[in-house]
């Protein structure tokens, strides 16, 4: 068999894959129900109002854009193994393809400026490998005045991934010491379709209200998307946009929604379907 032959195979096998991603992802999404009602003329944030629901921030009406994405889990053995990095493999472990690293000398982490040092920690090679990969995640973070769990993830076109298969945790303990951090990373990120506009903030708000997914007298606290795994094919995960809806119920109890961006359906309790041979 030559050269140009073998070329074709790998070609038709990979748009095979690729197509077959995307087929089971959306007929998954397909068999999903949803409550809806059209003749519900209301506005929701007056309906909201009514119920004693407050929500922290303006709701935008914007329609950003997004992919379906897939991508895959990097176990970190070739970034261990680059040049400059055998500090941070003396002092780390990896178990199901997370990292978790000591750092070896003092690391400091001023909480009140968490974006300023969050940076500056992830552009020093000697300590985080591929950190200029992650950005500062406010909406996932703890952090009181003296202890925090600070995260950071990945990016795709200014969309991070809020999911643990790309993250960085850094651990802040007394005297704004770094005691420890653990980190995931995807590659071989790439669309399995066009862009598409996604549904609004307020038009998933009104998805969530009228499925009774917002208890009457909470807070909305945050409203922020990301890209979440929602199917896993052998080596393949395939993401999709989420609106993530944090809020605080009336007990104090805190509990975060997740809205398909993408289809406008309510994915909170869904599974990962993992597909091993396709």
């Amino acid at each position: 068999m030559d050269f140009r032959k073998i070329e074709w195979i790998f070609l038709f096998v990979f748009m095979g894959l690729n197509i077959f991603l995307f087929s089971i992802y959306w007929s998954n999404q397909h068999e999903q129900s949803l409550v809806t009602n059209s003749n519900q003329r209301e506005d929701i944030l007056r309906r909201l109002e009514n119920d004693e629901i407050t929500i922290k921030d303006d709701v935008s009406e914007e329609h950003r854009e997004g992919y379906y994405l897939s991508a895959e889990q990097d176990n970190f053995d070739s970034l261990l193994n680059e040049a400059g990095n055998q500090t941070i493999a003396q002092n780390s472990n990896i178990s199901d393809r997370v990292l978790t690293s000591y750092p070896s000398s003092q690391v400091t982490f001023d909480l009140k400026k968490a974006t300023n040092s969050f940076n500056r920690l992830m552009n020093d090679k000697e300590i985080i490998m591929a950190g200029q990969e992650y950005t500062y995640l406010p909406d996932v973070s703890k952090k009181d005045e003296e202890l925090g769990k600070i995260v950071g993830a990945q990016s795709y076109e200014g969309i991070p991934f809020i999911d643990e298969t790309s993250r960085i945790t850094l651990d802040i303990g007394d005297g704004d010491q770094v005691t420890k951090y653990t980190q995931t990373r995807v590659k071989e990120i790439e669309p399995l379709r066009e862009k598409m506009a996604l549904y609004s903030e307020k038009e998933i708000l009104n998805t969530l209200y009228i499925n009774n997914n917002i208890p009457s007298k909470s807070t909305i606290t945050n409203i922020y998307l990301g890209y979440f795994k929602t199917l896993e094919v052998r080596e393949k995960n395939v993401y999709v946009p989420v609106w993530f809806v944090k809020l605080k119920t009336s007990d104090k109890t805190t509990q975060i929604e997740k809205v398909n961006a993408l289809n406008n359906q309510v994915i909170t309790n869904n599974l990962v379907p993992k597909v091993e041979n396709p």
